[in-house]
């Protein structure tokens, strides 16, 4: 008895450690449960760099989706025309049943006829009609290839400008946060101040406004990147739920560029010119179809039939064959003017193709030589605003240690503050600046497109 009392304390005692720690187990589970349900209500981190953005951007564009479409529908055009250059062969089958004729007509109609045949022509000649209009067609095809890729350097620029832009306000709202612990910093030196006695109320008055003064700047700057985030969203179509954290920041040091090599590499490469170009072609061999359709058109054609008449059920004995073959000439008299309406339209067409493109290269070229002009003076000013916020820093921190030991105002304190901030937003605008006329550059002298990668 005494034994089994022995087992019975054993077994209490080792059940409570194990309580204990089921017990803290369960603990341990629910507040893991809790962390990963705090944890899902906060979105994934989406860390993003430029050529991520241009990728993403390309990959979510609808334009480009767009242009991806009337690109098969060119193709289909000329698929169309190119078409008429080569054999047309179709068969056909037709079976009779006469069910009901006059006496009178007994020996020109039977019960059944069946009629089984192949027919086949082939243009000949056309005088460059039909090889016009295709390598018009051809030409056109080329020039919609081209327009996607404009298209599709717009999209990369937006992409550009929309993460610059976010870039520039992220900048923005750091050093507006940085002035306003600066304003903090200045109101602890005052505070220091005051403790020897040195600081009447007006310049703690002069500070508590200064300190409140930056709080709006902060708030601004927040929404500007708030709303420069939710643009570059919308750019690589991101999910509502995600925060998006930029990778990389504006680079100090930038390249140099030869206008006259610009100049010719955009007469090259730029995309919309290209298209132009192809477009012109396009119009042009189309003049030269429609003054073919003067000339004559020759053709070739055979047919080969089986048909036969019977007044039996089944016809297929009853079968001759009959076949036939010829040249054909089609030559235009008159057509109502239709033609000659035709080839004014075609003219005309030509014509505004030309002239767009004439009108697009000067437009293109005062737009590469302002964005050249324009990169250059950033250059310059990027070079002084570097200076600038340095000594900006040096005066600031000198200002401070005056202040400390009486020797100057709290307005020349928040003056040095206020020039430290407005040296460096300048030096972030001038960054933005360069970046963004380098976008425009790099735009009109791409130099290989998309669908000509290997």
């Amino acid at each position: 008895m005494a034994s089994l009392q022995k087992i019975r304390g054993d077994n209490t005692a080792m059940k409570r450690p194990m309580l204990f720690i089921v017990s803290l187990c369960a603990i341990v589970a629910f507040t893991f449960n809790i962390v990963l349900a705090d944890d899902s209500q906060i979105g994934p981190i989406l860390q993003i760099s430029l050529d991520e953005t241009i990728k993403r951007a390309l990959k979510t564009s609808e334009e480009l989706k767009i242009k991806d479409s009337e690109i098969k529908k060119s193709k289909g055009v000329y698929g169309e025309v190119r078409s008429e250059a080569l054999p047309h062969i179709s068969g056909q089958s037709t079976w009779t049943n006469n069910m009901d004729y006059p006496a009178k007509a007994a020996g020109k109609y039977y019960d059944h006829s069946l009629d089984n045949g192949l027919s086949a022509s082939q243009l000949v000649w056309s005088f460059g009609k039909v090889m016009y209009a295709i390598d018009s067609a051809k030409n056109a095809v080329e020039a919609t290839r081209l327009n996607r890729e404009t298209t599709r350097q717009d999209v990369i620029f937006a992409a550009k400008l929309s993460y610059y832009s976010c870039l520039l306000a992220k900048n923005t709202l750091s050093i507006a946060e940085k002035s306003y612990a600066d304003v903090l910093e200045n109101k602890k030196l005052l505070g220091q101040r005051s403790y020897g006695g040195r600081s009447p109320k007006y310049e703690i008055v002069k500070m508590n406004a200064d300190v409140s003064a930056r709080v709006p700047a902060v708030n601004e700057a927040r929404t500007q990147f708030d709303a420069a985030t939710e643009t570059l969203r919308r750019i690589i179509d991101a999910n509502l739920d995600q925060k998006i954290e930029l990778e990389g920041d504006f680079q100090e040091q930038y390249a140099d560029f030869n206008y006259e090599t610009l100049v010719n590499a955009m007469y090259a490469y730029e995309p919309y010119l290209q298209e132009l170009g192809k477009t012109i072609d396009s119009t042009e061999a189309n003049v030269k179809s429609k003054y073919a359709n003067f000339l004559p058109t020759i053709s070739a054609f055979a047919s080969m039939n089986y048909k036969g008449d019977s007044n039996k059920s089944s016809v297929w004995d009853e079968l001759d064959n009959y076949s036939a073959a010829g040249l054909k000439v089609s030559v235009p008299i008159w057509e109502g003017g239709m033609k000659e309406a035709q080839l004014n339209q075609a003219k005309a067409i030509k014509e505004i193709a030309v002239l767009r493109k004439e009108q697009a290269g000067k437009d293109l070229l005062l737009e590469l030589k302002k964005a050249h002009l324009e990169y250059e003076q950033y250059k310059d000013n990027l070079e002084a605003n570097i200076e600038a916020v340095s000594l900006a820093e040096e005066a600031f921190k000198q200002t401070q240690e005056m202040f400390s030991s009486g020797q100057v105002s709290i307005t020349d304190l928040n003056i040095a503050e206020l020039s430290l901030t407005n040296q460096r937003l300048n030096k972030e605008a001038t960054l933005y600046n360069i970046n963004i006329t380098l976008a425009k550059i790099e735009k009109l002298v791409t130099e290989k497109y998309e669908h000509e990668k290997t």
